[in-house]
C-alpha cells in the first residue's frame, strides 16, 4: 500500500514539474515580444511624439534637427497659432512646461547615442520624445 502512494506522489510531482516547465517556457517566449499598453485616453491631454530614429545624435547638426523637431512639437501641443499677443501667458507657460519635460528626454537620447558610439551598446532604452500637455 505504501508503494502505491509513493508511485502516486511521484506521478503528481512529475506532473507539477512538467507544468512548471511549460509555464516557464511560455513566459520566457512572451518576454521576447513587444509590450503594448492600452489605456483610456485622458481628457484634455494633447500629446506629440518626436522620433529621432533617423538621426545620429553624435553629430551636432542632427542634435539641431532634433531641437527643431521638438520646437515644432511644442508649438503644436501648446497651440502657438492661438496665442493672443505677448500679454497672454497661456502659450508661453505651456511652452516653458513642455520644454522642461522635453529637455531631459533630449539629453537622454544624446547620452544614449554617445554611449552606443563609445561601446557599441547602451543601457538606455531607445524611445521617442513625448511632449504631453494638459489643456486648461
Amino acid at each position: 500500500m505504501l508503494t502505491r502512494y509513493a508511485h502516486f506522489g511521484a506521478a503528481v510531482l512529475s506532473g507539477v514539474a512538467a507544468s512548471l516547465l511549460i509555464a516557464t517556457t511560455a513566459f520566457a517566449a512572451v518576454q521576447n515580444r513587444p509590450v503594448v499598453v492600452y489605456g483610456e485616453p485622458q481628457e484634455n491631454l494633447r500629446t506629440e511624439r518626436v522620433t529621432y530614429a533617423d538621426l545620429d545624435l553624435n553629430q551636432p547638426k542632427h542634435e539641431r534637427k532634433l531641437n527643431s523637431r521638438v520646437a515644432g512639437a511644442v508649438k503644436r501641443v501648446c497651440l502657438y497659432e492661438n496665442r493672443i499677443g505677448l500679454q497672454d501667458r497661456g502659450y508661453y507657460a505651456c511652452a516653458d512646461d513642455a520644454w522642461g519635460d522635453a529637455r531631459p528626454q533630449m539629453a537622454q537620447a544624446v547620452a544614449r547615442a554617445r554611449e552606443i558610439a563609445a561601446t557599441g551598446q547602451s543601457s538606455i532604452a531607445a524611445t521617442a520624445i513625448a511632449i504631453n500637455i494638459r489643456s486648461r
